[in-house]
């Protein structure tokens, strides 16, 4: 068959200029702590370095650049749970630091007017540095799923996981309050 004849080498319809795909390439920004459509040369629109930006997230025609959560709850309400099985093993240090400020404020109970400015401290420090690390927990987890799940799929197991911390952290707040108003006066005496 000639190449006349040959559909394959047949010049391309004008109609296949309409068919193309503006494609663009999304990633997680570790200083923006979002995901952003990539610059031409892979950095940040914002001026970031492209080694700042991991993960590619393709995008076709006119797609949103996809969007996380911006506070984790789970990552707040049991972080030395979360933490590990999301990879981020500085959760793990969250646990000796309750297990202190809960030291700290039973001291406080029995101590009076210097030791109560203690634990109030204590406590609001804990729930800073928790704060902090519920409101970068997603874009942390997130890098490490890019090239196996979505946003939206990452966004959607974030919420389960939000479901399940929810009740096993007031049963943790209720274990506690017993044991701090029940148990631990009968072990002072």
């Amino acid at each position: 068959m000639a190449d006349a004849e040959n559909p394959l080498h047949a010049a391309p319809a004008a109609d296949l200029d309409d068919a193309r795909l503006d494609v663009r390439v999304a990633g997680y920004c570790v200083y923006c702590d979002h995901i952003i459509a990539r610059a031409e040369d892979g950095s940040c629109p914002k001026g970031h370095p492209a080694d700042g930006v991991t993960g590619r997230i393709v995008l076709v025609d006119d797609d949103p650049v996809p969007e996380l959560p911006a506070f984790n709850w789970a990552a707040f309400l049991l972080p030395f749970v979360w933490g590990p099985a999301h990879g981020q093993w500085v959760g793990v240090v969250f646990l000796p630091i309750w297990l202190f400020a809960d030291s700290i404020v039973g001291t406080a109970g029995r101590g009076g007017g210097a030791a109560t400015i203690g634990a109030i401290v204590v406590m609001v420090c804990t729930l800073a540095f928790e704060w902090f690390f519920a409101k970068r927990a997603n874009g942390l987890a997130f890098r490490r799923v890019i090239p196996t799940q979505s946003a939206e799929e990452f966004a959607r197991r974030q919420r389960l996981w939000t479901m399940a911390a929810v009740p096993v952290a007031m049963l943790l707040l209720g274990w506690v309050f017993w044991f701090r108003v029940v148990v631990a006066p009968t072990l002072a005496r």
